[in-house]
């Protein structure tokens, strides 16, 4: 009883200043947050939780580096189907873009009111090496002159388009190295609570956090 009133009342105040409330949110989470139904389940919940709040974007990176290196690949086929899955069941309107671990395409679908990315063992180092030869690859095919390439053009051969305003590392103390080119600008948020023990009350306290911040893009 007293966990639901509290909730309404952090719901009340994060939705008293509805401007502030982050648009795009990435989360970091290791291999062993997902490797079970209540995983995946948590991360359904997330997603539903941040659908209600009006975030239009989750970007999500699955760290697979500690694991052992003759089972990475292993286990990164193993949570990008599993999870790959879990997204197909939500409802049309959540679309949701899948990478692999070479930071190819898998599969996409179109949102109409969020959009879920979803990258599993594809860091940002691996992102900016590989955006930045596509745009040598399109040079040497003439699709693009040297002159004409600025950040806005690099920006363009990333897979995750646009900056996320909030990163949250649920039940960690280190960032990964995921989005590194767009998180430039981002607000940190690191939380004791490990993912299976996150609760909506959790999140609405890291957007009221958020709320409270003043943001200085770098100024």
């Amino acid at each position: 009883m007293i966990r639901t009133l509290y909730e309404r009342y952090l719901l009340g105040q994060v939705n008293s200043s509805p401007d502030q409330i982050p648009e795009h949110i990435t989360i970091i989470l290791s291999e062993s947050d997902l490797l079970d139904s209540k995983g995946e389940d948590k991360f359904r919940s997330f997603i539903s939780w941040c659908k209600k709040l009006g975030i239009t974007t989750i970007s999500a990176y699955v760290d697979v580096l500690h694991t052992k290196e003759e089972i990475q690949a292993e286990m990164t086929a193993m949570l990008t189907t599993s999870m790959q899955e879990m997204l197909r069941s939500l409802t049309d309107d959540v679309g949701f873009f899948i990478y692999d671990e070479k930071g190819n395409l898998k599969e996409k679908r179109e949102r109409t009111s969020l959009t879920v990315h979803l990258s599993v063992g594809f860091g940002g180092r691996a992102e900016i090496t590989k955006a930045i030869t596509s745009v040598l690859s399109d040079v040497k095919d003439e699709k693009i002159q040297p002159e004409e390439i600025d950040e806005s053009v690099i920006e363009s051969y990333l897979l995750v388009q646009g900056e996320p305003d909030l990163i949250i590392r649920a039940g960690g103390k280190h960032l990964s190295d995921f989005l590194l080119w767009q998180s430039a600008y981002s607000e940190l948020y690191f939380t004791d609570v490990n993912w299976h023990d996150l609760r909506k009350i959790d999140l609405l306290r890291v957007i009221r956090d958020f709320q409270k911040r003043q943001r200085r893009f770098g100024k």
